[in-house]
């Protein structure tokens, strides 16, 4: 954790608690029209510096290492955003209740077999292609980032599994506990179940916010994901690729820059 930590630059409004695959990109994009700068899975990739942190919270909370982290230690990394949303925020939902009790929390919930489908082809399944198991077997070891092997970490340790067929198994049973935990926790006055398709106007009413004079935005299909993820997953390769080729003897630099070239640029 950080010795010297920054204190929260916004304040902390929303807590958006639904599960990926839910509209969470469409509710960034509207947090970010009513002004709430918002923390989503995507900024989560684009943070080196988050990643590490991140890190080092998944280890204490799910594996017992180090001390778990407090208001301060997420504020430290966290403090810019108005809003807090998706992986890796979700695996520690209980703590950011307890952490900002006045902040609104919002759920967007699907028919749960639809949302399985999702969740299966567009984030469990994408783990374990060829790309994910050489950025965690051949990459990430070498450099100081794991932005795969992170939230690997955290998804295991939230449905309490270690591998896909695990993973799978408890997918639905973990997506239950997961809002049944939000509404027990959560005062009723500071919940709303949005529905996707509703417009501003139920959101802007609970957040106080005027309703602006655009439409609400739709983002986030199926297929424009799963083109995010694989390039994301290419990105992060290339980058990975590129660090260890500069560390290790030119033989093996060459092999790597080999291998870049194969799978990256062609």
């Amino acid at each position: 954790m950080a010795t010297d930590l920054e204190p929260r630059k916004v304040p902390l409004e929303v807590l958006h608690l639904s599960m990926p695959r839910t509209g969470s990109v469409s509710m960034k994009a509207a947090y970010e029209i009513l002004g709430l700068p918002t923390y989503h899975g995507f900024v989560y990739i684009e943070n080196g510096a988050d990643q590490i942190e991140w890190e080092k919270a998944c280890d204490a909370k799910y594996y017992g290492k180090g001390k778990p982290y407090t208001r301060a230690d997420f504020d430290n990394f966290l403090g810019g955003y108005a809003v807090l949303s998706d992986f890796p925020v979700l695996g520690f939902t209980e703590e950011f209740l307890e952490m900002y009790p006045d902040a609104k929390v919002v759920l967007v919930e699907r028919d749960i077999e639809k949302w399985y489908h999702s969740f299966n082809t567009h984030i469990i399944t994408a783990m374990y292609n060829w790309m994910t198991w050489v950025m965690l077997n051949m990459v990430e070891p070498f450099i100081r980032t794991r932005p795969a092997g992170t939230i690997i970490k955290m998804e295991y340790g939230m449905f309490n599994c270690s591998n896909k067929a695990e993973f799978q198994a408890s997918a639905r049973d973990t997506y239950r506990r997961h809002y049944a935990k939000v509404r027990e926790l959560t005062p009723k006055e500071n919940l709303l179940e949005y529905k996707l398709g509703s417009g501003w106007e139920p959101l802007c009413t609970f957040l106080g916010k005027d309703i602006p004079d655009v439409e609400f935005p739709f983002l986030n299909e199926s297929k424009e994901f799963a083109i995010w993820m694989h390039n994301m997953q290419k990105r992060e390769l290339a980058r990975g690729v590129k660090v260890i080729a500069k560390a290790l003897i030119p033989a093996g630099g060459l092999i790597l820059a080999a291998l870049y070239y194969r799978f990256y640029l062609v």
